[in-house]
């Protein structure tokens, strides 16, 4: 897997480096085949209607290790209006476990904004992606995963649009549980990567009012970005971020309707179509996506002043992090990531802690955006499997606020 910072902002990329700008933002890349699979994502408009979280369908799909039984599923959700969509997704059922299992929902990063570019059209890599499924699944717990709204299942996908992702993310676990032999309880916990974390910390704030049926037991989060204003003026100089930049200003102006003409340059606007028409699965999106914001490198592709514009400011304020409830939160962050930076990251777990939550913050010191999944992973499985077995929530906010009165 290539990784996302790769490529500095402080440093002028090369043209190697172009060449594998794909590894951007909250990337997922691996080597894997497209499944052609369209038919199953087909739901007819009259069945869409529902209760949120309803299973549409579901076909057994071959199960990842540890896993009695895997499904590649259709359910009903909401969307970025509240309006009814169809979602898309993967569920392993665990061998382990007896009596009511709890369901972590994860979050999947970036893997484009094209229809096409869901993941569970490659259902094995799309467990492959999921971190600490074997252990999870160890433990006795079902592990569902959303493609969010727009992958899949047709539409446009609210890039880093919180309340779809969490929207997504809550009912992915509602589905979960009516699948046979899921033998589900009511429990369930929040889980992801980069966009994944961010979607995480939004189910945490919506889940008590979305789902009071369900009981959340935690909320964790790697690599997340929370102040999307901050991240974007962070990253707008890097190959990286102008790809970030453009899944977002496509994917917002069709979501939201706003002309993507008010922001992006004349100029830019082929090359921005380019990009978000492409996915972030494979080596190949890597080498296409990073080509294609080749042709942004000089000139940018903002126009001066696209910062001070009210209404997508208003948007990405919406869209970045609010705090999570009332549900206990684990955040890790590599100190070395230079796309999510850490700045943000401590900036929103003091504002967490100040407001007397629970929050177990952890920074992995030589770790760089993609680095700090692998090595958060093992301390976030631990973390919900605390919550999950009903342990009291641990929290590291009388360090944080001590070291942040000290400065």
């Amino acid at each position: 897997m290539l990784s996302p910072d790769a490529i500095s902002s402080e440093h002028k990329p090369s043209a190697t480096r172009l060449l594998l700008a794909g590894a951007m933002l909250l990337c997922v890349a691996t080597n894997a085949a497209r499944a052609d699979d369209g038919d199953f994502y087909k739901i007819a408009a009259d069945r869409i209607a529902g209760p949120p979280g309803t299973l549409l369908k579901a076909e057994p799909v071959p199960a990842p290790p540890g896993a009695a039984a895997a499904y590649r599923i259709v359910y009903r959700s909401r969307g970025l209006a509240n309006e009814a969509i169809a979602v898309s997704g993967v569920v392993a059922l665990p061998a382990a476990g007896m009596g009511a299992r709890p369901v972590i929902a994860w979050g999947h990063g970036t893997t484009g904004v094209a229809t096409d570019c869901a993941p569970s059209l490659a259902p094995a890599r799309d467990f492959s992606e999921i971190a600490g499924l074997q252990a999870l699944l160890a433990k006795g717990y079902i592990v569902a995963a959303t493609d969010y709204q727009g992958l899949g299942e047709g539409g446009q996908h609210p890039y880093l649009a919180g309340p779809s992702e969490a929207h997504s993310m809550i009912d992915a676990a509602r589905a979960a549980r009516r699948l046979p032999g899921a033998r589900a309880g009511t429990r369930f916990a929040a889980w992801g990567f980069s966009q994944g974390g961010h979607a995480a910390l939004f189910t945490g704030a919506l889940a008590r009012r979305y789902a009071p049926e369900l009981q959340l037991a935690g909320v964790a989060a790697v690599s997340a970005p929370t102040d999307l204003d901050r991240l974007l003026r962070a990253d707008i100089h890097s190959t990286a971020g102008e790809v970030l930049t453009s899944y977002a200003a496509w994917s917002w102006s069709r979501s939201y309707r706003l002309p993507i003409r008010q922001i992006i340059k004349s100029k830019a606007i082929t090359d921005v179509q380019r990009v978000a028409s492409t996915c972030n699965l494979d080596l190949a999106d890597d080498l296409t996506l990073g080509l294609d914001a080749a042709g942004f490198q000089g000139t940018g592709l903002l126009k001066h002043g696209a910062d001070r514009r009210p209404d997508w400011n208003h948007l990405i304020t919406g869209n970045s992090v609010p705090p999570p409830g009332d549900a206990p939160v684990f955040i890790a962050q590599g100190v070395m990531d230079q796309i999510v930076q850490p700045g943000p990251t401590r900036a929103y777990v003091n504002r967490l802690c100040r407001a007397g939550l629970k929050v177990d913050y952890v920074e992995i010191p030589w770790a760089s955006h993609g680095a700090a999944e692998t090595a958060g992973t093992t301390a976030a499985v631990a973390w919900l499997s605390a919550r999950l077995s009903g342990q009291p929530s641990t929290s590291t906010c009388t360090d944080i606020l001590a070291k942040a009165g000290s400065q």
